[in-house]
């Protein structure tokens, strides 16, 4: 039997209750409210943290009994994942009061995934067990996702909180959280330790839940090479804002916009729009790593002493790069000086302490550094870090961890652990915030495996707008209830109310195509179209073909990887009309070029040359080149061709096949089939089964697991490859 201590916070005494065993023996020490709340929520933290900081955690609970949830103060007494998520499937599970979501506290082990990469967003490395950390993902999925079962690797020996794990066939392919969690994960710096910090950060978030704030500003930021810099996206999304948050569309301000190009360092600005203190939101699009994130590139000249300084920093930069190298110095100044044909002695200051100390500072100007935190203090409540690496929480330090830990007033991140694709829906209910929605609920629905909550999940805004009903209880309510509010809520709370009914399985997509075609906001028809594709059927394909023709720039961008994913030939009128067009915006011109590529060719000319959409523009024939040459270079012969390279090796064959990962050549699975069955190396055709797993939108879905099925009915394959394929017929059932 297992002893669990409940404390009473109201009655300050101490209860002993017996409980069934969780495992062989574990100590649950859990607080809770003196109220029977209809849902839970357990703070896990380890047994030194809770020491240190015991006042302010149980303060903590308290803000979040407040908010009418039961809490469970759990220590960690396991420092074992497997025992960790055993606790939270015995308090998920509870008849009273189970928990809704978690944060974990401290240092509590960091699951690191492997075999799970399918549930990224842009993380596809190949897995290498000698680099075990660089190509797993820490992902709190382990933790949050009851459904997906994990079988244990190994715990690294130089960063012992750090532990292997390797998703099972056995498991579901779909990730679907039952549970929201956050980190409050910190590390020792200057004179405070991590227990100060921890102290300090709790006390934080307790007065900032005091306040019961709206969300009444929202600042949002777009950084060097973002997106392709597309204008457009970033006009759309100020429109995106005004339907999320009605509210904000009055005199005052408030929404505010700036691009890297307003200024030549545009770190400053943004530190100073982050550290107002009416800020409610930020929205940071950028690159990252762990401890920067990169807001601009060299700038743009404006005259020619700007055209001089901007050649010269290029080739100080390149030649330095060249001598690091190991290349000689007067060599590598002589190949710059005749490539570009510039005089030698601009070389000359090169290598000058002066000159390297200047780039060095100038270089330093660019982008924010984990370094600038501390003197600069985030007031944003909740900020969204869209950038690689910036929650990479198998660090120490890292850029969501610093946010929230500082001084200022931001008390959540929301960040990715690995690196993250582009065109993603980042932001997937954000208008749910400003409604009251706690950050957790609306991250738990937009569950990429690196994507995380830094920082109190249970934190909320109060409401923008009057409700008749709580947002946060209204998760658990009828689908009538929520079919009601599709038809008559606002724009988010649609949003929302599409994600529950077809979550519920109470939507057709028949009724979600209507919603699509119908609808007025730009907000409520990109939900429609993002939940379509769970469907994967002919209202999919006819979705996909009005998407690229669409008034919304992300609906068109989305109208172009999903058209690229499907491959269906249905889509090729549509692709063409929309290629054809100018200005698309950059990004979704990337997406559509990307799509091309997985048409057969002579289908996407005939469709051009049926259709003549140059027929009415000033220069015809001119449009009708250019477009023409825009499909010979995004044509599909050249990748269908390598795969019958005469006198291939098994590694080129291999990384060949990788290649279909990120571009699913719909045209090449028979020759896949074929190869797997006239090739007997085992990696290759591991290789080609787990490729297989990423054309889960593909119209040849079908085929491939009918394939698939005999491969994992057959004697003939190893369990590895068995397994593989039962692996990729659930990815492609949405199982």
């Amino acid at each position: 039997m297992v002893n669990k201590a409940i404390k009473n916070h109201k009655s300050n005494k101490m209860k002993v209750l017996s409980l069934k065993s969780i495992l062989l023996a574990i100590a649950i020490f859990s607080s809770v409210s003196a109220f029977a709340g209809k849902k839970g929520f357990a703070i896990i933290i380890d047994k030194q943290s809770y020491k240190e900081a015991k006042a302010e955690v149980d303060a903590y609970a308290q803000s979040i009994e407040k908010q009418g949830l039961k809490t469970y103060i759990v220590e960690d007494v396991w420092y074992n994942p497997d025992s960790i998520k055993a606790v939270i499937k015995s308090l998920a599970t509870k008849k009273d009061a189970p928990i809704e979501g978690m944060v974990f506290v401290g240092d509590i082990p960091v699951p690191m995934l492997f075999d799970a990469q399918h549930f990224a967003s842009g993380f596809k490395p190949k897995q290498n067990m000698k680099r075990m950390e660089k190509s797993s993902c820490p992902s709190d999925r382990f933790y949050d996702d009851l459904d997906l079962e994990f079988e244990f690797m190994a715990q690294d020996t130089k960063k012992p909180n750090l532990f292997y794990y390797t998703l099972t066939a056995n498991s579901t392919q779909v990730c679907s959280p039952e549970l929201y969690s956050g980190r409050i994960k910190t590390c020792d710096k200057g004179d405070k330790t991590k227990y100060d910090r921890l102290k300090a950060y709790l006390k934080k978030v307790v007065a900032q839940k005091e306040k019961n704030e709206t969300l009444s500003q929202v600042f949002y930021f777009a950084g060097h090479g973002y997106n392709s810099e597309s204008i457009l996206a970033r006009m759309d999304e100020k429109i995106a804002y005004r339907e999320h948050f009605p509210w904000l569309q009055r005199q005052a301000n408030g929404i505010v916009f700036q691009d890297h190009l307003d200024d030549e360092f545009s770190k400053f600005p943004l530190m100073c729009q982050m550290q107002r203190e009416d800020l409610s939101l930020a929205v940071l699009h950028h690159h990252g790593y762990p401890d920067e994130e990169y807001l601009n590139g060299y700038p743009l000249p404006k005259n020619a002493s700007d055209e001089l300084k901007s050649a010269n920093r290029f080739f100080r930069s390149k030649i330095r790069k060249a001598v690091e190298g190991g290349e000689d110095k007067d060599a590598a100044c002589a190949r710059w000086a005749a490539k570009y044909d510039v005089p030698i002695h601009w070389f000359d200051s090169i290598f000058t302490r002066k000159s390297i100390l200047e780039d060095s500072l100038y270089n330093d100007k660019l982008d924010l550094h984990i370094t600038d935190l501390g003197k600069y203090q985030p007031n944003a409540k909740v900020v969204f870090l869209d950038a690689c690496f910036n929650g990479a929480f198998n660090y120490d330090e890292y850029m969501a961890e610093e946010y929230i830990f500082e001084d200022g007033e931001c008390v959540v991140t929301i960040a990715n652990s690995v690196n993250s694709l582009q065109d993603k829906w980042c932001d997937r209910h954000i208008g749910m915030l400003g409604y009251g929605l706690r950050v957790g609920n609306m991250v738990k629905y937009n569950p990429y495996l690196g994507a995380h909550v830094y920082g109190d999940p249970t934190f909320s805004f109060a409401p923008g707008a009057e409700l008749s009903f709580d947002v946060n209880e209204a998760i658990y309510k009828s689908n009538k209830f929520w079919k009601k509010q599709l038809k008559q809520g606002a724009p988010a709370i649609k949003c929302f109310a599409m994600e529950m009914l077809v979550k519920n399985k109470a939507i057709t997509s028949a009724e979600l195509l209507e919603v699509f075609k119908t609808a007025p906001e730009n907000t409520v028809r990109l939900v429609a179209f993002m939940m379509l594709t769970t469907f994967k059927d002919d209202n999919f394909v006819e979705a996909i073909s009005l998407a690229l023709n669409d008034s919304y720039e992300i609906v068109q961008r989305f109208g172009g990887v999903y058209a690229g994913k499907c491959g269906d030939e249905r889509i090729i009128p549509s692709l063409v009309s929309a290629i054809s067009r100018h200005a698309n915006g950059s990004r979704v011109d990337f997406q559509l070029r990307g799509a091309l590529e997985l048409f057969p060719q002579d289908k996407i000319i005939a469709e051009f040359e049926k259709q003549d959409p140059c027929k009415y523009y000033y220069d015809r024939d001119k449009e009708i080149a250019r477009i023409k040459a825009v499909f010979s270079r995004y044509s599909n012969v050249a990748m269908e061709e390598e795969l019958n390279t005469p006198n291939a090796t098994i590694k080129e064959k291999t990384n060949m096949v990788r290649n279909f990962r990120n571009k699913n050549l719909h045209t090449v699975t028979d020759k896949l089939m074929q190869m797997f069955a006239e090739e007997s190396d085992e990696d290759l055709r591991l290789s080609i089964v787990e490729v297989f797993g990423w054309f889960n939108y593909s119209y040849k879905r079908g085929e491939i697991i009918n394939f698939c099925e005999q491969v994992w009915a057959s004697d003939a394959y190893s369990d590895k490859i068995r397994n593989e394929a039962l692996k990729t017929i659930k990815r492609l059932s949405g199982i």
